[in-house]
């Protein structure tokens, strides 16, 4: 009888042993660790909430699940707080988080067909290797949400390229795992903007060799290259300072650019100007020159003339000889500029015909003071700009025939005041004291 109780109990353990078996998954990390978890729906996706591996001691950790689960697992592995991101792999062709859409997300799966003993390593649908090529990108701006490689392997896709980690600081970090096997043409995009490096490799950059200086210019790493560190949308890291130039151009324009001695005064070589939808433009020099640049700007293919503007007294085209040339000029550690295409003045702020001279007084000139402005018709308005075209003052609503305007408290300069009537609209230059 005795013999018969526990030849029965030694059935009842092995069936039990049977339909009671223990998962388990082996996780290598490639860097040290201190903790390894599992997260997913079971856990609410809590990234400690999950069951915790045992420690092998030589970079592999072992989950061990007891029972079995009884139903399809779907989870992802989190290392020392932080769960892994497998859509890059999904979207180079990996296959280990089926559960995936390639741009949002990408979960593991474990199915009750499957093996009861799996491998896996965290971050990677492949082993660890040592042959994988890093892209640090540094970002300018603040709070940027998204950062993705775009290029011909991706079909110039915006949304097909790798996705970087943020490593905080304006830091993000691609991982190229195995590393590309053929030089690989890439640009970057940030918050789903493509940089665009003409501008940079016509000012004389170099980080985009794939390039015609006018409609494309590509970044490539090639074969056989190292790790890359690299600043969004320009050549040179972001603690260089740009030369930013404002253009006002008084009509419309399809294109706006720079020409000068760097680059043969040829008008198509110069850098681009961005339309920024106010009737300016504003083209970068990045970083900013080190020497003097002497300039015109390009409206539409044609190249400014000032000749006239210097022989009136002008003083925005000093390299000239006021009858068959006529430059602008920056001087290095000047800062940005603001001007206005064709002309040492500013564009009208309306419509109103130009009015003479005659029609319009402004003196005395120089002032060190005030201004008395006289008209023959009503003033309506008077606005005041800098030599670069910035506007410094504006008063509306005069409704008289003389005005005095009080420039006591400006920089001693030039200023060019706009003097609009019930007629028309006058410009005068004047020298403050």
């Amino acid at each position: 009888m005795k013999n018969f109780i526990q030849s029965i109990i030694v059935v009842v353990l092995f069936i039990g042993n049977v339909f009671a078996q223990d998962l388990t998954i082996t996780t290598t990390v490639c860097k040290s660790a201190t903790s390894v978890r599992l997260t997913g729906p079971w856990w609410s996706w809590n990234p400690t909430g999950g069951p915790e591996a045992v420690d092998n001691k030589n970079g592999t950790w072992t989950f061990t699940l007891s029972p079995a689960p009884s139903a399809t697992m779907e989870y992802l592995l989190v290392v020392d707080g932080v769960q892994e991101n497998l859509i890059a792999e999904m979207q180079n062709g990996g296959t280990c988080a089926p559960v995936t859409d390639k741009a949002t997300y990408a979960n593991r799966q474990w199915l009750t067909t499957d093996g009861l003993a799996i491998s896996n390593t965290y971050g990677k649908c492949s082993a660890c290797v040592t042959d994988e090529l890093n892209i640090t990108v540094e970002v300018c701006k603040p709070n940027a949400t998204s950062v993705r490689l775009t290029g011909p392997w991706w079909n110039w896709d915006p949304a097909g390229g790798p996705i970087a980690k943020d490593q905080g600081n304006g830091v993000w970090k691609f991982t190229l795992s195995p590393k590309p096997t053929a030089n690989m043409e890439y640009l970057v995009i940030v918050d789903g903007v493509q940089e665009n490096l003409i501008a940079d490799m016509q000012n004389g950059g170099t980080c985009a060799p794939v390039t015609d200086y006018s409609n494309y210019a590509n970044r490539r790493w090639d074969l056989g290259s190292g790790d890359v560190s690299i600043s969004y949308d320009r050549c040179v890291p972001c603690s260089y300072p740009d030369l930013t130039v404002t253009v006002q151009v008084c009509d419309s324009a399809k294109q706006v650019n720079l020409t000068g001695a760097n680059w043969s005064w040829n008008p198509a070589w110069g850098p681009q100007g961005v339309k920024n939808g106010d009737g300016t433009w504003t083209i970068k020099l990045s970083p900013v020159p080190n020497d003097t640049l002497e300039y015109l700007i390009v409206k539409d293919g044609v190249t400014e003339n000032l000749i006239k503007d210097m022989q009136n007294g002008g003083g925005c085209a000093p390299v000239t000889d006021y009858s068959s040339y006529a430059n602008r000029r920056w001087v290095s550690g000047q800062g940005n500029l603001s001007i206005t295409y064709n002309k040492c003045g500013v564009c009208l702020t309306n419509s109103l015909p130009l009015l003479e001279d005659a029609k319009i007084n402004v003196k005395p000139n120089p002032t060190s003071a005030s201004l008395f402005v006289q008209s023959e018709n009503m003033i309506q308005s008077l606005n005041v700009f800098g030599i670069r075209g910035e506007k410094v003052l504006s008063i509306n609503s005069i409704g008289q025939k003389e005005y005095t305007l009080d420039l006591s408290n400006f920089d001693n300069g030039i200023y060019l005041i706009e003097v609009n009537t019930t007629a028309g609209s006058h410009i005068s230059r004047i020298v403050k004291e």
